[in-house]
């Protein structure tokens, strides 16, 4: 049974150890990282996916230790393309002051070719970025506004298996709608709030150990009804809880396990995820323009954009269908 959270939780003891594992609704995580004793290997990032039918935008920016590490991948679906960059500086180049909160704080990356800036107020965040030789000599300018449109969203406590001062505090928040402009070369995507959803996906998380990180997203529109599905692996204990959810007309739905079936060294093969019986079927289908698969590694992360397909119905829920839905597959090595 999974453990949910409805009132405010510390997320670590004074002596470090995860207090109360499980998942809520709403924001109720309170981080105080100075309590956490594996500083140098707390693994602190937020990143967003803003797309629509033309192009998907993946921005983050990470503070692993003494590392800090920015992303930009700008994939063109009409054109079949990707140009993507990361770039990392060290502790001696200063680091990236992360926020404990996903619900405010700004996030900055600076150095002599990119500055990124996450910053939000109550009900709006904002994207900008400026990056100079982004990719085959190609400068890239980026000023988004994202307006948040539900007020659930997943927020889970995942204790490890063997250490109680490892964990994974995760925030997807599904469902917003973008606005702006993103300039990529001799390239201008203008971004319409009709047509382009966004999300963030908020991680802190420590451990000693490594790990291989998997996780489904996708957030968009079924017969004009806000969906959003999250199918995530790979750390930590699931006997408590689980990231695995979906979001319909901004409520909440979660799956107390999912089992995923594909194969990490052949990312142009489907992947297939199912719950329960038969409460959910889904397959990933990667998307191939032009004989090229559309995906893109960035450091230790491995993205593939493609399209889910499928259906869901649990037990006093109706049948949803998945036909074609724009996603995104992630693999990560922590």
């Amino acid at each position: 049974m999974q453990n949910e959270i409805k009132t405010e939780s510390d997320v670590l003891t004074q002596e470090g150890y995860t207090k109360n594992p499980g998942w809520s609704r709403l924001p109720l995580f309170t981080f105080d990282k100075s309590l956490c004793r594996n500083r140098f290997s707390l693994y602190e990032r937020d990143s967003y996916l803003i797309a629509n039918e033309q192009v998907s935008i993946y921005l983050s920016v990470t503070q692993k230790g003494l590392t800090s590490e920015v992303t930009a991948v700008i994939a063109d679906h009409e054109r079949g393309t990707i140009d993507a960059r990361t770039l990392k500086k060290y502790m001696s180049f200063g680091l990236v002051d992360m926020p404990s909160s996903s619900k405010n704080g700004d996030v900055t990356f600076n150095n002599a070719r990119v500055g990124m800036n996450f910053s939000n107020t109550a009900l709006k965040r904002y994207i900008r970025c400026e990056f100079v030789n982004f990719c085959k000599d190609k400068n890239l300018y980026i000023n988004i506004m994202l307006e948040e449109g539900i007020d659930e969203s997943l927020n889970t406590l995942i204790p490890a298996k063997h250490n109680r001062r490892s964990f994974l505090l995760k925030r997807f928040m599904p469902s917003m709608r973008a606005s702006g402009v993103v300039r990529c070369g001799g390239a201008e995507y203008n971004l319409s709030p009709e047509n382009t959803h966004a999300f963030l996906d908020w991680q802190r998380l420590s451990t000693k150990d490594k790990a291989y990180y998997h996780a489904l997203y996708a957030d968009a529109e079924i017969d004009s009804r806000q969906f959003a599905l999250c199918l995530a692996g790979g750390i930590g204990d699931h006997s408590q809880v689980t990231e695995n959810c979906y979001f319909l007309d901004g409520i909440i739905h979660k799956f107390a396990s999912v089992k995923a079936e594909g194969n990490e060294e052949r990312p142009d093969k489907p992947w297939k995820f199912t719950a329960g019986s038969n409460a959910m079927e889904i397959i990933f289908r990667p998307e191939i323009k032009g004989g090229k698969l559309m995906s893109q590694k960035c450091g230790n992360k491995f993205i593939i954009f493609g399209k889910i397909y499928g259906t869901i119905k649990q037990i006093d829920t109706e049948k949803i269908t998945i036909d074609a839905v724009p996603a995104h597959l992630e693999f990560t090595l922590i």
